[in-house]
């Protein structure tokens, strides 16, 4: 998991937001199979990849409907869990786009 975590930290950086999203779709594809609890946290990540790429082909609207849903899961971080580090860095990056580019 923490690979896919990184792979996706390194596509926000570059902001290759559709990367991100496939990178973790992948996974949280695999979780959603098991019933795994972080797939939610996933689902999450994903739409907040996904909301940076709709602001990409200008589709504002679209963008912060899924940032809501990516707001909606951010509390599932859980800091016992291995990759919060990740998680958190993952949500620095996020969160550091959204004044300038969902305003």
């Amino acid at each position: 998991m923490k690979e896919v975590i990184k792979e996706f930290i390194d596509d926000l950086k570059s902001e290759n937001f559709a990367g991100a999203h496939e990178v973790m779709e992948k996974k949280w594809k695999s979780y959603k199979k098991i019933s795994h609890p972080k797939t939610k946290l996933l689902k999450g990540f994903i739409n907040g990849a996904t909301a940076y790429e709709l602001v990409k082909r200008g589709n504002i609207d679209g963008a912060k409907r899924l940032w809501g849903v990516y707001e909606k899961y951010l509390p599932l971080m859980d800091n016992e869990c291995e990759e919060y580090e990740f998680f958190v860095k993952a949500d620095e990056i996020l969160q550091s786009l959204k004044d300038e580019r969902l305003s």
